[in-house]
């Protein structure tokens, strides 16, 4: 007669199944862009509202009218990924002209006088010559040593994609599905760069009025206009993180009100962040009589 099999060891405790089996993790977690690192925006509310910053291996757009906070918030950037975590030089992409040099030095820490060193310039006058210049930045990312006194690039900045496209595209289906070829191109050059090289990608759009009865794209109350990011859908499609800055002013007192909303994620829930524009940079508010709450959307 065959001997009864052996019964598997009951568990001793609640603690010893836990070290045998793996916990359930939450699936955002997963994502590649929870797990990278990090930049800091250089201020903790800000930081809080993106849960630690904007992520490596991910495109990060920041859309918003004109004056609301999206060039001084890349000069921002450009001047911490030297002194941050990811000890990084900047590779600053900028098709709006002139490059804000003067707006540069002025938010460069005097105690660092080496740090504009790592902010590396350059300007695209077209969606061909964006595409060129991330084909060199290619070359550069790949050998980071040719420059001994200069940091590896880990931040590509473009400021801004929308005025690539302003001439040479008009609404005939042709001009629609070369334009929209473009986006593709561009977006899987800059998605490649930022995955492969673990960089942080930001790139800014500008916004335009929203007509009665377009749906489909983020839509956002600023300066009493209804409007949305400018290279609609088939340009949502092309990046990962989407941050749109509002601005009104109040009519009393002209001071004008800014707000960075998370529109979309993959690891963040939609909430937002007043902040203001100081000399010294750009810095979130806490709201009022809400010392150390929760970011709310």
């Amino acid at each position: 007669m065959r001997p009864p099999a052996p019964r598997p060891p009951a568990a001793s405790s609640s603690s010893s199944y836990s070290q045998r089996e793996p916990r359930p993790e939450n699936p955002l977690l997963l994502l590649p862009s929870c797990r990278a690192a990090k930049l800091s925006l250089g201020c903790p509310l800000l930081d809080r509202l993106l849960s630690g910053g904007l992520p490596a291996a991910s495109v990060t757009e920041i859309a918003g009218e004109s004056a609301s906070g999206k060039t001084q918030l890349c000069l921002q950037l450009a001047l911490l990924a030297p002194q941050s975590p990811l000890s990084a030089s900047a590779l600053f992409l900028h098709s709006d002209l002139p490059f804000p040099l003067h707006r540069l030095r002025g938010l460069a820490p005097k105690s660092r006088p080496d740090i504009l060193d790592h902010v590396l310039v350059a300007a695209a006058h077209s969606p061909t010559d964006l595409l060129s210049l991330l084909s060199r930045a290619q070359r550069l990312l790949a050998n980071p040593g040719r420059s001994p006194h200069r940091l590896p690039i880990r931040l590509i900045l473009l400021d801004s994609i929308a005025t690539l496209f302003r001439a040479d595209f008009d609404a005939s289906p042709a001009d629609l599905k070369r334009r929209s070829a473009l986006f593709f191109q561009i977006s899987a050059k800059l998605k490649e760069l930022a995955y492969r090289h673990h960089c942080v990608v930001v790139v800014t759009n500008q916004v335009v009025d929203v007509v009665e009865g377009d749906a489909g794209n983020t839509v956002a109350w600023s300066s009493g206009r209804r409007v949305s990011p400018a290279l609609g859908i088939a340009w949502a499609n092309c990046v990962n993180t989407r941050l749109f800055l509002t601005r009104e002013v109040d009519g009393a007192s002209g001071i004008a009100r800014r707000r960075m909303k998370v529109a979309f994620a993959p690891h963040l829930p939609e909430r937002a962040c007043e902040f203001v524009i100081r000399r010294d940079g750009v810095f979130g508010v806490e709201p009022a009589g809400e010392v150390g709450a929760p970011v709310l959307g």
